[in-house]
């Protein structure tokens, strides 16, 4: 998972689960505060009622004939009421508060309620001051709905402000990654160009990326110019030796034993020749001396490869199967070295196919990509061999001398200079050559 991601996931379950508390204890909060809000304003509804006895007269309230029946009063919606009656010797009632239900008109209503004892006239009465629930049950239901609407919009809008805020501020460390590390395939590709941040440890990142690169770069290059030096010191050594020993071949007087070791060393000369020769290609190509502006026609390519190895192959008893060779013109790249990186597929395919085997060659164009497979029966690739190729080895001890792996050095190299994926797998008794040519950076 991206840092960037990760990053966004615990800002919005840090904030969820602290609305998320802050927002269930919320109605509890709103109820105490309503509940203490209610007992005040009953208790001053005391003074009010008190007041008003005073001021209109207690039989204004109760009855003089039936003082027992008290005084009761609801407003009309049943909210709030009054009560006020005699109260009796065993009444324990006084200045407190408490919640009843009551039965009014077949209705029962949860009242918060206040009483205490009031004494008018030498008599001692029960006065009780309530006022409905139900109201501020709506309030709490309301609240938990808004509390739900507030949570749900909270992090809707937390999530999408974080992406941004995230984006923005990773957008350096994502510029580091993709122009210094992931889009470098070799060392001579990488270019020191600061990237603007203002987040101290990305500035780190990218001077000390920076730094690694170019001792990278320095040891690389010194790798390739001694390659490149010894390779063309060798090619004059191997042309004295080539034309002495053609010299000596002319001499009449050699015998059939001097002939043949004559031979054996001309054999090893060729293969001497033939060694240098890759590695001054593998040079001029890691050091890019190679320009990439030429088209290549990659049908054309494969139908007059075809015409020359079908023939080659004939005489191997091996048959080439012509597959679909779809239309594709590869812009921006080397002519001559995407012909080479074909050829050396289809020559291997050639050499190692089994007796009497078949080579399967196709050119495929999809949407993204124009796919040339070589695919061939037969003994497959040495896994040591493939392993040592991949990691950039061409001195190799544990494959045997006629497999060098310079082919598919070659192969890989240039694939990666002309920005073509290569995928060769062996499973089952065949080898799979895979060209990948990208499609999408032709109409750039």
């Amino acid at each position: 998972m991206k840092l960037f991601h990760k990053l966004l996931i615990f800002n919005l379950l840090g904030k969820g689960l602290f609305l998320l508390v802050f927002l269930m204890s919320g109605p509890y909060l709103l109820s105490y505060l309503i509940l203490k809000n209610t007992d005040r304003q009953l208790i001053e509804k005391k003074s009010e009622v008190i007041e008003m006895i005073q001021a209109e007269g207690i039989e204004n309230f109760i009855s003089e004939e039936n003082p027992e029946e008290g005084f009761g009063s609801y407003n009309i919606l049943k909210e709030e009421y009054i009560l006020l009656e005699k109260a009796g010797a065993e009444s324990f009632l006084q200045d407190s508060i408490f919640v009843e239900k009551r039965i009014i008109e077949e209705e029962e209503i949860s009242y918060r309620v206040y009483a205490d004892l009031i004494e008018i006239g030498g008599v001692t009465y029960l006065l009780e001051i309530g006022r409905s629930l139900s109201t501020i049950e709506q309030i709490e239901t309301i609240f938990y709905r808004i509390a739900i609407g507030i949570l749900f919009s909270f992090l809707a809008l937390s999530f999408f402000l974080d992406s941004m805020i995230s984006k923005r501020i990773m957008a350096p460390f994502n510029k580091i990654i993709q122009t210094k590390i992931a889009r470098i395939n070799e060392p001579q590709e990488f270019h020191d160009q600061s990237i603007e941040s203002s987040t101290q440890e990305f500035e780190l990142l990218d001077q000390a990326i920076s730094e690694m690169m170019k001792r990278i770069q320095k040891s690389f290059n010194q790798e390739r110019v001694f390659i490149s030096h010894a390779s063309h010191e060798l090619k004059t050594p191997i042309s004295v030796l080539q034309s002495k020993l053609e010299a000596i071949f002319g001499d009449e007087n050699l015998s059939p034993y001097q002939s043949e070791k004559l031979m054996d060393m001309q054999n090893t000369l060729q293969k001497m020749k033939k060694s240098v020769n890759a590695l001054l290609l593998l040079s001029k190509v890691n050091n890019a001396q190679f320009i990439k502006t030429e088209t290549a026609d990659l049908q054309e390519i494969l139908e007059s490869l075809l015409e020359d190895w079908v023939a080659i192959g004939a005489d191997q008893g091996v048959t080439l199967q012509k597959g679909k060779l779809d239309p594709f013109i590869f812009s921006g790249t080397n002519y001559s070295l995407c012909q080479m990186m074909i050829q050396n597929g289809l020559s291997n395919a050639v050499k190692y196919v089994s007796s009497g085997g078949e080579i399967w060659l196709s050119g495929i164009k999809k949407s993204d990509q124009y796919e040339i497979v070589i695919e061939n029966d037969g003994e497959g690739i040495d896994d040591k061999l493939f392993a040592q190729v991949k990691n950039g080895l061409v001195f190799l001890k544990d494959v045997t001398k006629e497999k060098s792996g310079f082919g598919l050095q070659i192969m890989f190299k240039i694939a990666i200079f002309l920005g073509v994926t290569l995928e060769v797998t062996s499973e089952n008794g065949k080898t799979r050559v895979s060209y990948r040519f990208p499609i999408e950076d032709q109409t750039r």
